[in-house]
Protein backbone atom coordinates (compact mmCIF):
# COMPACT_ATOMS: atom_id res chain seq x y z
CA UNK A 1 0.00 0.00 0.00
CA UNK A 2 1.03 3.59 -0.55
CA UNK A 3 0.77 4.45 3.15
CA UNK A 4 3.09 1.58 4.06
CA UNK A 5 5.78 2.95 1.73
CA UNK A 6 5.80 6.27 3.58
CA UNK A 7 6.10 4.55 6.93
CA UNK A 8 9.12 2.66 5.57
CA UNK A 9 10.65 5.89 4.22
CA UNK A 10 10.46 4.72 0.61
CA UNK A 11 8.69 7.79 -0.79
CA UNK A 12 10.42 10.37 -3.00
CA UNK A 13 8.31 13.43 -3.97
CA UNK A 14 7.77 13.79 -7.70
CA UNK A 15 9.24 16.93 -9.25
CA UNK A 16 9.38 16.10 -12.95
CA UNK A 17 6.11 17.68 -14.10
CA UNK A 18 7.77 20.81 -15.50
CA UNK A 19 9.66 18.60 -17.99
CA UNK A 20 6.76 16.41 -19.14
CA UNK A 21 4.37 17.04 -22.03
CA UNK A 22 0.74 16.86 -20.95
CA UNK A 23 -2.46 16.35 -22.91
CA UNK A 24 -6.06 17.02 -21.89
CA UNK A 25 -8.67 14.33 -21.36
CA UNK A 26 -12.03 15.14 -22.97
CA UNK A 27 -13.84 14.60 -19.69
CA UNK A 28 -17.58 15.24 -19.36
CA UNK A 29 -19.13 17.21 -16.52
CA UNK A 30 -19.14 15.20 -13.29
CA UNK A 31 -20.10 15.67 -9.65
CA UNK A 32 -17.46 13.22 -8.45
CA UNK A 33 -14.03 12.11 -9.66
CA UNK A 34 -12.52 8.80 -8.53
CA UNK A 35 -8.87 7.89 -9.09
CA UNK A 36 -7.41 4.42 -8.58
CA UNK A 37 -3.78 3.37 -8.67
CA UNK A 38 -2.36 6.76 -9.69
CA UNK A 39 0.95 7.66 -8.02
CA UNK A 40 1.57 11.25 -9.22
CA UNK A 41 -1.55 13.39 -9.01
CA UNK A 42 -1.45 17.18 -8.69
CA UNK A 43 -4.66 18.96 -7.66
CA UNK A 44 -5.25 22.63 -8.50
CA UNK A 45 -8.24 24.88 -7.75
CA UNK A 46 -10.23 25.79 -10.85
CA UNK A 47 -13.72 26.94 -11.81
CA UNK A 48 -14.53 23.74 -13.73
CA UNK A 49 -13.34 20.13 -13.81
CA UNK A 50 -10.37 19.61 -16.11
CA UNK A 51 -7.88 16.71 -16.31
CA UNK A 52 -4.46 16.66 -18.01
CA UNK A 53 -2.41 13.46 -18.27
CA UNK A 54 1.13 12.62 -19.31
CA UNK A 55 1.09 12.53 -23.11
CA UNK A 56 3.43 9.56 -23.54
CA UNK A 57 1.22 7.38 -21.32
CA UNK A 58 -2.19 8.59 -22.48
CA UNK A 59 -3.07 5.17 -23.91
CA UNK A 60 -2.40 3.44 -20.58
CA UNK A 61 -4.68 5.51 -18.37
CA UNK A 62 -8.30 4.38 -18.52
CA UNK A 63 -11.36 6.48 -17.74
CA UNK A 64 -15.11 6.11 -17.92
CA UNK A 65 -18.29 7.54 -16.41
CA UNK A 66 -20.45 5.74 -13.85
CA UNK A 67 -23.60 7.82 -13.42
CA UNK A 68 -22.24 11.21 -12.26
CA UNK A 69 -18.75 9.91 -11.32
CA UNK A 70 -15.68 10.14 -13.55
CA UNK A 71 -13.46 7.11 -12.83
CA UNK A 72 -9.77 7.25 -13.80
CA UNK A 73 -7.46 4.29 -13.25
CA UNK A 74 -3.84 3.48 -13.90
CA UNK A 75 -4.65 0.41 -15.98
CA UNK A 76 -7.52 -1.81 -17.01
CA UNK A 77 -6.53 -4.22 -14.24
CA UNK A 78 -7.49 -1.85 -11.43
CA UNK A 79 -10.68 -0.47 -12.88
CA UNK A 80 -12.59 -2.55 -10.29
CA UNK A 81 -10.43 -1.29 -7.38
CA UNK A 82 -8.57 -4.62 -7.01
CA UNK A 83 -5.12 -3.45 -8.09
CA UNK A 84 -2.03 -4.18 -6.03
CA UNK A 85 0.52 -1.48 -5.07
CA UNK A 86 3.12 -2.77 -7.50
CA UNK A 87 0.66 -2.00 -10.29
CA UNK A 88 0.49 1.72 -9.48
CA UNK A 89 0.80 4.02 -12.47
CA UNK A 90 3.21 6.91 -11.81
CA UNK A 91 2.23 8.88 -14.91
CA UNK A 92 1.57 12.52 -14.09
CA UNK A 93 -2.05 13.58 -13.74
CA UNK A 94 -3.11 17.21 -13.22
CA UNK A 95 -6.60 17.64 -11.83
CA UNK A 96 -8.21 21.09 -11.95
CA UNK A 97 -10.95 20.86 -9.37
CA UNK A 98 -13.87 23.14 -8.48
CA UNK A 99 -15.16 23.08 -4.88
CA UNK A 100 -18.41 21.44 -6.02
CA UNK A 101 -16.66 18.27 -7.29
CA UNK A 102 -15.64 15.67 -4.71
CA UNK A 103 -12.35 13.81 -5.25
CA UNK A 104 -11.84 10.20 -4.15
CA UNK A 105 -8.51 8.37 -4.30
CA UNK A 106 -7.63 4.71 -3.70
CA UNK A 107 -3.94 3.74 -3.69
CA UNK A 108 -2.96 7.20 -4.94
CA UNK A 109 -0.58 10.04 -4.15
CA UNK A 110 -1.99 13.57 -4.22
CA UNK A 111 -0.26 16.91 -3.85
CA UNK A 112 -2.75 19.72 -3.47
CA UNK A 113 -2.16 23.36 -4.28
CA UNK A 114 -3.56 26.43 -2.58
CA UNK A 115 -3.68 30.00 -3.89
CA UNK A 116 -1.40 32.96 -3.33
CA UNK A 117 -4.42 35.24 -2.90
CA UNK A 118 -6.39 34.70 0.32
CA UNK A 119 -9.58 36.12 -1.24
CA UNK A 120 -9.70 33.23 -3.73
CA UNK A 121 -8.50 30.53 -1.33
CA UNK A 122 -8.93 26.94 -2.52
CA UNK A 123 -11.59 24.58 -1.16
CA UNK A 124 -11.50 20.80 -1.59
CA UNK A 125 -13.60 17.78 -0.61
CA UNK A 126 -11.35 14.70 -0.69
CA UNK A 127 -11.70 11.07 0.40
CA UNK A 128 -8.59 8.88 0.69
CA UNK A 129 -8.08 5.13 0.95
CA UNK A 130 -4.58 3.62 1.19
CA UNK A 131 -3.23 6.90 -0.16
CA UNK A 132 -0.91 9.82 0.61
CA UNK A 133 -1.85 13.49 0.43
CA UNK A 134 0.45 16.45 0.97
CA UNK A 135 0.29 20.20 0.44
CA UNK A 136 2.59 21.46 -2.28
CA UNK A 137 4.42 24.76 -1.87
CA UNK A 138 7.33 26.04 -3.92
CA UNK A 139 7.01 29.79 -3.46
CA UNK A 140 9.07 32.34 -1.52
CA UNK A 141 9.14 32.34 2.27
CA UNK A 142 7.15 35.57 2.51
CA UNK A 143 4.17 34.04 0.69
CA UNK A 144 1.61 31.47 1.79
CA UNK A 145 -0.58 28.79 0.22
CA UNK A 146 -4.17 29.69 1.10
CA UNK A 147 -7.03 27.25 1.60
CA UNK A 148 -10.55 28.17 2.64
CA UNK A 149 -12.23 24.83 3.38
CA UNK A 150 -10.54 21.43 3.43
CA UNK A 151 -12.79 18.43 4.07
CA UNK A 152 -10.77 15.21 4.13
CA UNK A 153 -12.01 11.71 4.92
CA UNK A 154 -9.02 9.39 5.32
CA UNK A 155 -8.84 5.60 5.61
CA UNK A 156 -5.44 3.91 6.05
CA UNK A 157 -3.74 6.98 4.62
CA UNK A 158 -1.25 9.72 5.50
CA UNK A 159 -1.78 13.49 5.34
CA UNK A 160 1.06 16.02 5.54
CA UNK A 161 0.29 19.72 5.60
CA UNK A 162 2.95 22.45 5.12
CA UNK A 163 4.36 25.24 7.27
CA UNK A 164 3.38 27.79 4.61
CA UNK A 165 -0.20 26.55 4.37
CA UNK A 166 -2.92 28.82 5.77
CA UNK A 167 -6.18 26.89 6.18
CA UNK A 168 -9.31 28.69 7.34
CA UNK A 169 -11.31 25.56 8.12
CA UNK A 170 -9.97 21.99 8.24
CA UNK A 171 -12.37 19.11 8.80
CA UNK A 172 -10.81 15.64 9.13
CA UNK A 173 -12.25 12.17 9.58
CA UNK A 174 -9.43 9.71 10.23
CA UNK A 175 -9.57 5.91 10.21
CA UNK A 176 -6.24 4.13 10.76
CA UNK A 177 -4.54 7.23 9.36
CA UNK A 178 -1.80 9.71 10.24
CA UNK A 179 -1.83 13.51 10.17
CA UNK A 180 1.17 15.83 10.54
CA UNK A 181 0.32 19.53 10.46
CA UNK A 182 4.00 20.49 9.91
CA UNK A 183 3.26 23.85 11.59
CA UNK A 184 0.59 24.91 9.11
CA UNK A 185 -1.66 27.77 10.22
CA UNK A 186 -5.19 26.49 10.88
CA UNK A 187 -8.07 28.79 11.79
CA UNK A 188 -10.59 26.11 12.80
CA UNK A 189 -9.87 22.40 13.13
CA UNK A 190 -12.45 19.64 13.47
CA UNK A 191 -11.26 16.04 13.76
CA UNK A 192 -12.84 12.65 14.22
CA UNK A 193 -9.96 10.15 14.63
CA UNK A 194 -10.35 6.51 15.57
CA UNK A 195 -8.10 4.63 18.01
CA UNK A 196 -5.73 3.50 15.25
CA UNK A 197 -5.04 7.01 13.96
CA UNK A 198 -2.12 9.21 15.02
CA UNK A 199 -1.88 13.00 14.97
CA UNK A 200 1.12 15.33 15.09
CA UNK A 201 -0.26 18.76 15.96
CA UNK A 202 1.88 21.82 16.66
CA UNK A 203 1.16 23.90 19.74
CA UNK A 204 -0.14 26.88 17.81
CA UNK A 205 -2.95 24.77 16.35
CA UNK A 206 -4.20 23.39 19.67
CA UNK A 207 -6.53 26.38 20.05
CA UNK A 208 -7.95 25.75 16.58
CA UNK A 209 -9.26 22.33 17.61
CA UNK A 210 -13.02 22.40 18.11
Amino acid sequence: MVYAKYKRGEFTPFKRDQFVQMTGLPVPAARFISLKGMGSCAVYPFYKLKVDIEKNNANIIKYHMVNDTLVISGSSKNIDDKQEPEGMNNSLVNIYLPPSVQLTGANCTFRIFGTEDSTSAASYNISLRHSYLFINYGGPDDHAAHFNQLNINSESSRIDLHRKAVINNLNLQLTDSHLNDLSATIGKLTMGPDDKSSIELSGKNANALK
